[in-house]
C-alpha cells in the first residue's frame, strides 16, 4: 500500500525535522547570547509543538483541516492522558507545584476559550486569529512569571539536549545545516503527511479526523514519549511534566488557530465537545496530583483508562 509507506516516511520526517530544528534553534540562540529564560520559555516550548503546528498549518492551507484538527485535539490527549498517566503509574514525579498548577490552569483556560469559540462545531478565521493571540499571551505569561523559576525552565530546556544525544553522538555538527535540513524535513514531511493521511482515511473507510486524532497525534508525540520513559529510567520523572501541559496549551491555541485562520475549520459538534469534555476531565484529574490527596498510581490508571476509552469511542462514533 503506497499510501501507508508515504505516511510512515512523512511522519518520520516530521518528527526528526522538528527535533533537529529545535536542537539547532536552541543552540543558535545560545550562541547569540539570548537569555536562557527566553530560550526555555519560548523557543523550546514552540519547538516541542512544531509538528502539530506545521501539520495544522499545512492542512489548513491545503483545505484538509480535518487532518490538522484531529492532530491538534489528539496530541493533548496523548500528552496528558497517556504520557502523564504513565509517569504517575510508574513513578511519583517531584514537581514545581507553582509552575505545574499555573500551566494546567492556563491549559484549562485555553479549553474554555476553544469551547466558546467553537459553538456550533466550527471555528472561523477570526476566531482562529484570537486563538493565536491567546497562544502568544500564554508564551508571554510563562516568560514573565517564569523569571522566578529559572532552574525549572532550564531543566525543561534539557529535553532537546537529551534528544540530540539520543539521535547522534557528534557534538560539533553544523547547526545551520541542521536548521535548514530540519525545516525542510518538517515542511516537506507535513505536506506529504496530510495528503497520504487523507488517502489512507479513504482506503480504511474512516473520517480523516480519526487518522489525525489517533495515528498522527500518537506519532508526533513519540519524542515526548521517549523523554517520559528516559526520565523514569534516570529517576527524574518530574522534569517534563509541566512541558506536557505547555505543549498541549500551544496545540489548542497556536496550532488550532493556524488550522482555522485560512479557511475556517469545522468538526462534528458531537466529536468536538466529546473531545473537549475529556480534555477537561483529565486536566481536573491532573490538578488532584498537586493536592496530594489522591494516590498517583490511581490517577495514573484513571488517565490511561480515559485515554484508551476515548480512542475506542472516537473510532466508532466519529463522523
Amino acid at each position: 500500500m503506497p499510501e501507508a509507506i508515504v505516511f510512515v516516511i512523512s511522519i518520520t520526517a516530521v518528527i526528526f525535522g522538528a527535533d533537529w530544528l529545535g536542537n539547532s534553534a536552541t543552540h543558535i540562540a545560545k550562541r547569540f547570547s539570548l537569555p536562557r529564560i527566553l530560550i526555555g520559555a519560548t523557543i523550546v516550548s514552540l519547538a516541542t509543538t512544531l509538528p502539530e503546528i506545521v501539520i495544522a498549518t499545512v492542512s489548513g492551507v491545503e483545505s484538509s483541516p480535518e487532518i490538522g484538527l484531529g492532530t491538534v485535539f489528539g496530541s493533548p490527549l496523548v500528552n496528558i492522558g497517556l504520557l502523564f498517566g504513565i509517569l504517575l503509574l510508574l513513578s511519583q514525579p517531584s514537581i514545581n507545584k507553582t509552575y505545574y498548577s499555573r500551566t494546567i490552569k492556563l491549559f484549562i483556560a485555553a479549553l474554555v476559550l476553544v469551547t466558546l469559540l467553537s459553538l456550533g462545531g466550527s471555528i472561523s478565521p477570526i476566531f482562529g486569529f484570537i486563538l493565536i493571540l491567546f497562544g502568544v499571551a500564554y508564551l508571554t505569561i510563562q516568560f514573565v512569571v517564569g523569571k522566578q523559576e529559572q532552574n525549572l525552565i532550564e531543566q525543561i530546556e534539557n529535553r532537546f539536549e537529551n534528544l540530540k544525544d539520543f539521535f547522534t553522538q557528534r557534538e560539533n555538527y553544523n547547526q545551520t545545516f541542521y536548521l535548514v535540513v530540519g525545516s525542510t524535513l518538517l515542511l516537506g514531511g507535513a505536506h506529504f503527511l496530510v495528503g497520504s493521511a487523507s488517502s489512507l482515511a479513504e482506503i480504511l473507510g474512516v473520517p480523516s479526523v480519526v487518522v489525525g486524532f489517533i495515528i498522527i497525534a500518537f506519532g508526533t508525540s513519540i519524542p515526548e514519549m521517549f523523554t517520559t520513559f528516559n526520565s523514569i529510567i534516570k529517576g527524574r520523572p518530574g522534569l517534563g511534566v509541566g512541558n506536557l501541559f505547555g505543549a498541549s496549551a500551544l496545540d489548542l491555541t497556536l496550532a488550532l488557530g493556524l488550522a482555522s485562520i485560512f479557511n475556517g475549520a469545522r468538526l462534528n459538534p458531537t466529536d468536538l465537545y466529546l473531545t473537549l469534555a475529556v480534555l477537561g476531565v483529565i486536566s481536573l484529574f491532573s490538578l488532584l496530583y498537586v493536592s496530594g490527596k489522591v494516590s498517583p498510581k490511581i490517577l495514573g490508571v484513571l488517565l490511561i483508562t480515559t485515554y484508551f476509552a476515548t480512542l475506542i469511542v472516537f473510532t466508532n462514533f466519529a463522523t
